[in-house]
């Protein structure tokens, strides 16, 4: 389940890291269940119920796409494209409740 390499890096002493494969990290998660609460349960049991698609991302780590979604925020700031404070709040709220379901 677990392996152990040796890694080679030239500028370092070696060191080992541990590998698992898919099976052993599905046995160590379902481990983890045992000891969660009942609301992060049900979370995680409607987010496999639903089936959750590759591109049902909650956020992007990428540096470029954060830089340019930062821009158009900025310029459509400039043009006045804004919405007030209750009116992100519901649509957060409408964004839950779609999720949770």
């Amino acid at each position: 389940m677990k392996r152990e390499i040796k890694t080679l890096n030239y500028l370092c002493k070696p060191k080992t890291v541990t590998i698992m494969d898919l099976e052993a990290r599905k046995y160590e998660f379902i481990q983890k269940l045992f000891h969660i609460n009942e609301t992060l349960f049900n979370k995680l049991e409607t987010m496999i119920d639903k089936g959750i698609k590759e591109s049902d991302n909650f956020y992007t780590t990428e540096v470029q796409e954060l830089k340019e979604r930062a821009q158009a925020s900025l310029e459509a700031i400039e043009k006045g494209e804004t919405r007030s404070i209750k009116e992100f709040k519901k649509e957060v709220d409408h964004w839950k409740n779609q999720k949770a379901m």
